[in-house]
């Protein structure tokens, strides 16, 4: 149940610095660097995480 957790805020997290990321892209060029890079930050580590927790996730199904 705990990975299932960590999954879900993961997925959570890449999907919102997704859609923020191209938002600040199509909207507004004048976003300080900071805020991508923060974003960016977000992204990497949470992508490790998902990756890690979908394989314990898929290999506790079989």
């Amino acid at each position: 149940m705990k990975e299932k957790r960590i999954w879900a805020v993961c997925l959570i997290v890449l999907g919102a610095a997704a859609v923020l990321l191209g938002l600040t892209r199509l909207l507004w060029a004048g976003v300080p660097d900071a805020v991508v890079r923060a974003l960016g930050v977000a992204v990497l580590i949470a992508l490790p995480v998902f990756a890690y927790t979908t394989v314990q996730l898929f290999k506790k199904q079989k």
